[in-house]
């Protein structure tokens, strides 16, 4: 069995060689988002109430919030026993394992330990009520872990075809947490239970969708019910990167239609839905005023006059997106749409949600479809999405410079005009910059046909 000479491992599907590149993007896009997160984000800890020795401030007022507003029993015991108490070292820790498997995503180096760590990270926080941070980067690491990311084009794939004694090390620590087929059925038992528990107790909170805890356990129940389905399909002899992609479909699909029918506050950090059109008009107002001067006078100009038109058509291509995306049905038209549709709206200056959806968003439309759907029916969405700008096998050279030097020109640009950390409402329009040269970049990476057809190692699903 030879190695692919893609990935660097043995025993690649063919499905997941010819996904390299739509795997190399979405851990790009994934690294940059939490970097930014660090530096910029909603929780941004590149600060000295992180960091140093009078940190845990912001992380002990967060958890006694938490354990305030009534969150699970045994949840606020670990809180206030071990969490609070100790909220500078916890505060320290955060920063640097954040830090680290950022990092470590990005450059596809030792990627299956730093997703590992990354998703124990993001579900410790997940019962504070981090509802939009800790599941939408969970999901999306979770992609990475199961596709293997680092050696699609990372690091990992580079040391991996090494012949060092360092390499063979590297390699043992790279391939850390495969589990084995066996215990398939007990994991996906175990994840249909903590989804039975957190469904269970969403009537204690009286279904009040505008308390975080309460949309904890609609998260937490969905999320399990992917991973328990996952595992089922997994050990029914499924691919599993084809499988992981379909869990971001069926995720990035309920979370459209969550933020249409759900969500009823617009604001920068949500998107549009059906809030009643004087909220819509305030926010599409103060998103005008704090955007680039472009983008503000379009706004003023063309979007905010015939706002309501705007909003309905908003509206039908959420839903339809959303359904499509949850049915499986026409999955690369439908995700394609999803991703269009989100890189709109990070334009428009909806710069909170819609990026960290598009994390996932990207993977689910170009791999997504092959299981749990009407696209398996009928047998639609078999390969990766291939988009070229020619016949050729790839993407001209010319053309991915040319989106590399967009990208890079829109990122400097944005941070050149200055953003304010947490400001998604005061420097939208640099933020807005910032995270459209993040989606050319993802872009870029992912139209790319990195695999040639006789790369792909001859392994049948």
């Amino acid at each position: 069995m030879r190695a692919n000479l893609v990935t660097g491992r043995k025993g690649v599907s063919a499905f997941e060689a010819s996904a390299s590149s739509w795997i190399a993007a979405t851990r790009v896009l994934v690294g940059l988002l939490l970097l930014y997160e660090l530096a910029f984000g909603g929780w941004w800890k590149f600060n000295s109430d992180w960091i140093g020795h009078g940190a845990g401030e912001p992380l002990a007022d967060r958890a006694a919030r938490a354990v305030s507003d009534g969150t699970y029993v045994w949840y606020a015991a670990v809180l206030e026993g071990v969490v609070i108490q100790q909220a500078w070292f916890w505060s320290n820790l955060a920063v640097v394992l954040q830090l680290s498997f950022a990092i470590a995503l990005l450059v596809g180096f030792w990627a299956r330990p730093a997703a590992i760590v990354g998703l124990l990270y993001f579900l410790s926080v997940f019962n504070m009520g981090t509802i939009r941070t800790s599941p939408t980067f969970g999901v999306a690491i979770g992609f990475l872990l199961v596709a293997n990311a680092g050696y699609h084009y990372g690091l990992d794939g580079w040391i991996s075809r090494q012949s060092s004694v360092w390499a063979r090390r590297s390699e043992r620590i790279a391939s850390f947490g495969s589990v084995p087929r066996s215990w398939y059925p007990s994991i996906a038992a175990l994840a249909a239970l903590v989804g039975l528990y957190y469904l269970l107790t969403i009537p204690d909170r009286g279904y009040a969708f505008a308390d975080g805890l309460a949309l904890v356990g609609v998260e937490l129940t969905v999320l399990s019910a992917i991973v328990a389905g996952g595992f089922v399909l997994a050990y029914r002899g499924g691919e599993p990167t084809a499988i992981a992609a379909d869990g971001l479909r069926v995720f990035v699909g309920y979370r459209l239609l969550h933020e249409v029918f759900v969500r009823v506050e617009p604001g920068v950090n949500t998107l549009p839905g059906w809030a009643p059109l004087d909220l819509q008009q305030a926010v599409f107002a103060d998103i005008a005023a704090a955007h680039v001067t472009p983008v503000g006078s379009f706004i003023e100009i063309v979007v905010l006059p015939v706002l309501s038109v705007w909003l309905v058509a908003f509206a039908i291509v959420q839903t339809a997106a959303g359904i499509a995306l949850v049915a499986g049905y026409r999955t690369r038209l439908f995700g394609s749409i999803a991703v269009g549709y989100l890189i709109v709206l990070i334009a428009l200056g909806f710069v909170r949600l819609a990026p960290l959806l598009l994390m996932s968003a990207v993977a689910a439309a170009a791999l997504g479809g092959r299981y749990a759907s009407l696209d398996a029916v009928s047998g639609r969405a078999r390969a990766p999405a291939s988009i070229t700008l020619s016949r050729r096998t790839s993407t001209p050279l010319p053309a991915r410079y040319a989106l590399g030097v967009a990208a890079v020109v829109l990122i400097a640009t944005g941070l050149g005009l200055g953003i304010e950390p947490s400001g998604y409402d005061t420097t939208t329009g640099p933020i807005s910059l910032v995270m459209v040269g993040f989606a050319v970049i993802t872009l870029a990476l992912g139209l790319r046909d990195f695999v040639e057809p006789q790369q792909a190692a001859p392994l049948d699903d």
